[in-house]
């Protein structure tokens, strides 16, 4: 470790300078240096200060840390799942024949954990790789226009947008994703901490809105179920599995019922299901909330008012159901807890509302803003007709208020200050 640091220490005249040529080049050096090397600012020996090694980079590798668990889930169902697509397929003749039905035949010799694995990082690493790629480039060549520092904020959003796409995913969509993510939803804006939405929200409206086809559907989130072109469903013909709230989505009044004839309680909690990599293992995600809360980097009272906001709203809705005052089907009949084990609710309000620059800074936004993320997200998904998923959308659409709502509560506190003053 001392002889990187006395590398790094002789280099960094070469950069540093400002009469060296390489000095336009300082903030590309600097970020590698205080990624491998804890900062060396001091803090002014008067005054009251808080003296320790955390900065930005390091609160973002804490929660990249949380998010671990959902990545090593997300590497191996998404092996998972695709080696139960081709059994499925291989069972009925009539789509498959020959050499496909031999490997795959109930005697075959059933893929290993080995086989798993190593499929699961064929499709998990190239879009990682891409992700903070396309990002980091684009922040790095932002960075040296502005001969300012290299942020640190896209050390996460890099991992959860990895998270949030299907394993199918094509890669050049997702640069087009992450480019306009990056260049017209936060760059545009001064960079990390000056934008109003998240980043990788942004990069998942984008690519649902503009690439419909690889974003939505059943067979989507199964890998290796596309043609050259990108299109999904080709090559497994016979195989169409839909998600959890899209078999909600199609039901009747017992859509629970319909649920747990699909996919068992456990399955949706451990994550044996399809979907997004990020959102399938509720326990990873639940692991990675107690982390952020630990460490205090989350925000619990965003987390906390998000899940209450989500129950109290779906007990609602169904109270209005039960006076006739809503005729729906689908989703508002699930029970209100079956929401948290659907979709990428969970993910969302633990990794991605709890953002500290597209949320309120208050306490008591903090609140206000989780309880209407919650009470969104159930709002779409049981009565918007056609998208079975709210989460997206809700934080997107709180991302846009949480300024206001900061205001009005600072309004309001000044306002009482000075009715008992």
């Amino acid at each position: 470790m001392q002889f990187l640091r006395n590398l790094i220490e002789k280099q960094r005249k070469l950069y540093h300078a400002k009469d060296s040529k390489l000095h336009k080049l300082w903030p590309l050096f600097d970020a590698f240096e205080t990624f491998l090397f804890a900062p060396d600012h001091r803090a002014p020996k008067s005054g009251v200060h808080v003296r320790d090694y955390v900065d930005l980079k390091r609160v973002m590798n804490t929660v990249i840390i949380a998010m671990l668990p959902c990545l090593l889930w997300a590497i191996w169902n998404t092996g998972a799942q695709h080696f139960a697509a081709w059994h499925k397929v291989a069972a009925d003749k009539e789509y498959v024949t020959g050499w496909l039905q031999a490997m795959f035949a109930p005697n075959a010799a059933a893929p290993t954990a080995f086989d798993t694995v190593i499929f699961g990082l064929q499709r998990m690493l190239p879009i990682l790789i891409v992700s903070y790629g396309v990002g980091l480039g684009i922040e790095m060549l932002f960075s040296v226009i502005r001969k300012e520092e290299v942020s640190e904020g896209y050390l996460v959003s890099g991992m959860l947008i990895a998270l949030i796409v299907p394993a199918s995913i094509p890669l050049w969509q997702l640069a087009i994703g992450v480019a306009f993510a990056v260049v017209l939803g936060k760059e545009v804006f001064g960079g990390t901490g000056m934008n109003i939405f998240n980043p990788a929200m942004m990069v998942r409206a984008f690519l649902f809105f503009a690439f419909a086809a690889q974003m939505s559907g059943d067979m989507v989130w199964v890998a290796g179920n596309q043609s050259p072109v990108g299109v999904p469903g080709s090559l497994i013909d016979g195989y169409s599995q839909a998600t959890a709230l899209a078999v909600v989505k199609q039901a009747t009044a017992d859509a629970s019922h319909a649920l747990t004839a699909v996919y068992s309680h456990s399955d949706l909690f451990f994550g044996n299901i399809p979907g997004s990599a990020g959102e399938m293992s509720k326990l990873a995600i639940l692991l990675g909330a107690f982390w952020l809360v630990f460490t205090g980097v989350g925000s619990w009272r965003v987390m906390l008012a998000g899940v209450l906001g989500l129950l109290a709203s779906g007990y609602l809705m169904k109270g209005f159901v039960g006076l006739g005052w809503v005729t729906a089907t689908g989703p508002i009949h699930l029970e209100v807890y079956e929401h948290l084990l659907c979709g990428g609710f969970l993910f969302g309000i633990t990794f991605m509302a709890t953002d500290p620059v597209s949320s309120p800074e208050t306490n008591t936004g903090k609140w206000i803003y989780g309880a209407l993320v919650g009470f969104v997200t159930m709002l779409v998904r049981t009565i918007n007709p056609a998208y079975p998923e709210g989460t997206m959308l809700a934080i997107l659409l709180m991302n846009a208020f949480a300024p206001g709502i900061d205001h009005f509560v600072v309004a309001a506190n000044i306002k009482r200050r000075l009715a008992h003053s």
